[in-house]
């Protein structure tokens, strides 16, 4: 009897607990996902992929952007600024076209959205629809991502969520007053030293050729990712325009992929031919191309390593799409392919300014 009764106090007393544990994790909400937390100030010190989903459920915003660290930069104030909006950077560095498309729907579902402006990155697009990856520290947080309560106990007693409260209750007390402002949250490069000639050419040294393409940089799989992420969610909010874009990486970077193996410039060539005509289907989208902007591409400077720009490219592109509506015709598409091809094909590090 006595074993027994010890059983169901044992029993009670970790039910107990664990509804303490969650209750107090829930009122102090580390990762500040069910509001916006008015207990204490919030320092941001989560993990992109863990501290984004409160950010995208309980800021205001009606314009979104998603992306890889290519759109990181973006700057909300002067988006706000050039489109007459309200804006927020949901971009994640590195992020698979599926977690892209879950920033995107995470906020559709939270927020009266109007704009989605996102970036089509070959990177992004070249695995498995359902691709997401797994940071060193911590498997992807789906589980933030979804409406489903039930997941919630992955947030209530996860590890990670009480380190994140000791390291926001250390910096509190400490008067620590880094990452407070969502704004610069994540921005990166502006202490960076720029890129000289010299080192964009040393790029394209010693490359090592490919004899075969990985089977993920086919326009088949990557064009199967596309319409399995981003084509749903334009179909399915036709109140919503999407605004997708081509970053506008430095040549030299396309240069070192074609020299590797020329294959990877057509099978990139047909993926945004591919991407034209499928979204050339719905009236909600605009599409741009920044990859034959020479003006940028072949500037060094504009560049703080081999692929990343500073930040004021980034404000260029909210100018550039501000004023105008992207690419119009099929023909247009095909010229700025066309150019594309050239521009690799025909380089010269003579041209590199």
């Amino acid at each position: 009897m006595r074993e027994k009764s010890f059983i169901k106090l044992f029993v009670l007393f970790s039910i107990l607990l664990a509804g303490i544990i969650a209750v107090f994790i829930y009122i102090v909400d580390p990762l500040f996902y069910y509001r916006e937390q008015s207990l204490y100030r919030p320092q941001y010190l989560a993990t992109e992929r863990y501290q984004m989903p409160g950010l995208l459920k309980n800021r205001e915003y009606e314009t979104l952007f998603t992306s890889t660290s290519m759109g990181r930069n973006f700057v909300e104030s002067h988006a706000d600024e050039k489109m007459k909006t309200v804006s927020f950077n949901g971009a994640l560095p590195a992020s698979t076209a599926r977690e892209q498309a879950m920033v995107a729907d995470l906020a559709i579902r939270h927020q009266d959205l109007k704009t989605i402006i996102w970036e089509i990155n070959y990177y992004s697009f070249a695995e498995e629809p359902d691709w997401t990856l797994e940071p060193e520290k911590n498997t992807f947080p789906h589980f933030l991502y979804d409406d489903s309560k039930w997941n919630d106990i992955k947030y209530l007693f996860n590890s990670y969520s009480f380190e994140v409260m000791y390291d926001n209750i250390l910096a509190n007390k400490e008067g620590d007053e880094r990452k407070r402002d969502v704004e610069t949250l994540y921005k990166f490069g502006g202490g960076v030293p720029p890129q000289s000639i010299e080192s964009m050419a040393a790029k394209l040294d010693g490359l090592e050729q490919s004899s075969q393409l990985p089977k993920y940089e086919h326009v088949e799989y990557m064009m199967k990712s596309f319409e399995a992420n981003v084509i749903p969610l334009v179909k399915n909010n036709p109140d919503i325009k999407f605004k997708l874009f081509y970053a506008p990486y430095p040549i030299v970077n396309h240069v070192s992929f074609y020299r590797k193996n020329p294959q990877y410039l057509e099978e990139r060539a047909k993926f945004k031919e591919a991407v034209y005509e499928k979204l050339s289907q719905y009236d909600n989208v605009q599409l741009y191309d920044f990859q034959t902007e020479s003006s940028i591409t072949y500037v060094a400077k504009n560049y703080m390593d081999s692929v990343h720009y500073y930040r004021y490219i980034n404000d260029w592109m909210i100018d550039y799409m501000a004023e105008y509506k992207g690419i119009s015709s099929k023909e247009e598409n095909d010229k700025i392919i066309e150019e594309f091809r050239n521009q690799i094909i025909n380089f010269n590090v003579a041209q590199l300014k």
